[in-house]
């Protein structure tokens, strides 16, 4: 399997997937610095309901692109490897790329913090837990993604991906139902660990969204659906045939 994930992590060496990790991040800094005072706040809100969601379906479409130019996986399919582990390996690079870009936007908003945007209430320790949860919680989006966009192409991937975390991400996380979409997940567990509600502004003391027994209702869930999301989309790339 170790061969197997450094193989795909050299296919996209040299590629815009790979600079996407700084990039992406480097964007999202400058976005928090024109809000000013929000610099905290926005830096992590708009990151988890646009821009994350957004470097995801980037970079999976890129790596699948990659794929498809080179011989439209002829040179994949036919290997003596099983391919549900050469999808994990796609999967797995990838979801080091995204941890990485997480990394690298917690340590801007770190330095933010303190020599830019000292009066936020949010705290290092809280932007800690956040961008772990991040990391965690959003790995399912990896391979529904990939699916996406080997099947439908990257149009459709970034529709269907971006547009559910932003619009359901908003719209369902504060509602009873909220534990029923997936993409709710991440924007309601930010409420209690960022105090951070899902229009962008910050919780009044004792709001009922504070609440903390939803992050591991919240990670449990999407620890389970990429167990599911995996697994689904694992058998269906290991029919693929060569055509």
């Amino acid at each position: 399997m170790t061969s197997v994930i450094k193989a795909e992590n050299l296919k996209v060496k040299r590629t815009f997937a790979k600079k996407m990790i700084i990039i992406a991040p480097l964007f999202m800094l400058l976005l928090a610095i024109i809000s000013g005072q929000y610099f905290v706040q926005n830096g992590y809100n708009w990151w988890y309901t646009m821009i994350l969601p957004g470097l995801i379906t980037l970079i999976t479409a890129l790596v699948n692109q990659n794929e498809e130019k080179k011989l439209n996986y002829r040179s994949v399919l036919p290997l003596p490897v099983s391919l549900k582990k050469i999808w994990l390996g796609k999967v797995t690079v990838t979801g080091i790329y995204v941890a990485v870009a997480n990394i690298i936007l917690l340590g801007g908003i770190i330095a933010g913090k303190l020599f830019y945007n000292t009066a936020s209430t949010i705290t290092v320790t809280q932007m800690m837990m956040a961008t772990l949860i991040l990391i965690v919680a959003l790995l399912w989006q990896i391979p529904w993604c990939l699916f996406l966009s080997k099947k439908f192409g990257m149009l459709i991937a970034i529709l269907v991906n971006v547009g559910g975390g932003i619009v359901l991400g908003i719209i369902a996380a504060d509602k009873s139902f909220w534990w029923l979409c997936p993409y709710s997940w991440i924007t309601r567990m930010m409420c209690p660990v960022l105090g951070i509600l899902p229009n962008g502004t910050l919780a009044p003391v004792g709001d009922a969204m504070l609440n903390v027994n939803v992050i591991p209702l919240g990670l449990g869930l999407s620890m389970v659906f990429l167990v599911i999301v995996m697994a689904i989309t694992a058998w269906w790339f290991s029919r693929q045939e060569v055509k």
